[in-house]
């Protein structure tokens, strides 16, 4: 079994594996959460590790040259331009329609939320009487959260599974759930705290390693590890509401 290494995320240089379990075809590995081993990426060092890349004679040397896990841009010509820093993670695909959305769908698929329970948890919801501010009412929890839309798997995640999910996932599990929500709580304020955002991102890291022993590596999913870097996005971009994707999608 063929084991390549490359480097994966555009914010580091973690080396992550890529494992030949097919021929031909390979399966990324992006677990592990030890991120004082993450040595960050330098836009300077960046653009020079890019420009190797206009060399490429043909397809299969591109991708030699891509060894760093970046290509060239035009946009490098811009000495201003820091490639690392002027990229944001946005928060709405990463935290609600990436995460929240393959967790839960997961306490499904394995039972750690019971099908018999499925529609009491949307009773449940149903009784909750929230601003009307908040939005759209989740109404397809009974159909196994079918077609939620971002802002329902926000609100799903932030308002209604706190107080449903109490008394429906075991214990452990409510708690791993619970310090993902807590820190996406802190981070979603529209007006946050320097140690907020450094609190958020010691949860985060601790519910990614909690998820990766539940559940195993192969349940890893890009999204986990950006969501570690997440919280330092917001050093440069400020709250989550002046960068996250929503504002397009209405």
């Amino acid at each position: 079994m063929l084991i390549l290494i490359f480097a994966g995320c555009s914010k580091c240089l973690k080396a992550f594996s890529r494992i030949e379990f097919l021929p031909g075809k390979f399966k990324s590995n992006i677990s592990g959460f030890n991120i004082n081993s993450w040595p960050a990426r330098n836009g300077t060092q960046h653009k020079i590790d890019a420009a190797k890349t206009k060399s490429a004679v043909n397809g299969t040397h591109q991708k030699q040259l891509e060894q760093f896990g970046c290509r060239w841009s035009e946009l490098f010509e811009l000495e201003y331009f820091d490639p690392i820093r002027g990229h944001s993670i946005d928060p709405m695909h990463c935290l609600f329609l990436g995460i929240a959305k393959t967790v839960t769908k997961h306490y499904l698929t394995t039972g750690l939320i019971p099908k018999a329970k499925i529609k009491s948890l949307q009773a449940a919801v149903d009784m909750i009487r929230v601003p009307s501010s908040i939005g759209r009412i989740p109404r397809k929890i009974s159909s196994g959260f079918a077609s939620f839309t971002a802002d329902q798997w926000k609100n799903w995640t932030l308002i209604y599974s706190p107080l449903v999910l109490r008394d429906v996932l075991p214990t452990k599990h409510y708690r791993i759930w619970m310090t993902f929500v807590n820190a996406t709580k802190l981070i979603t304020r529209k007006t946050i705290k320097k140690q907020d955002v450094t609190l958020a991102k010691q949860l985060y890291i601790k519910f990614c390693l909690s998820i990766e022993q539940e559940f195993g590596e192969a349940f890893i999913t890009p999204n986990f590890h950006m969501l570690c870097h997440l919280p330092d996005v917001m050093d440069d971009y400020g709250p989550v509401y002046s960068f996250w994707c929503y504002s397009f999608e209405r």
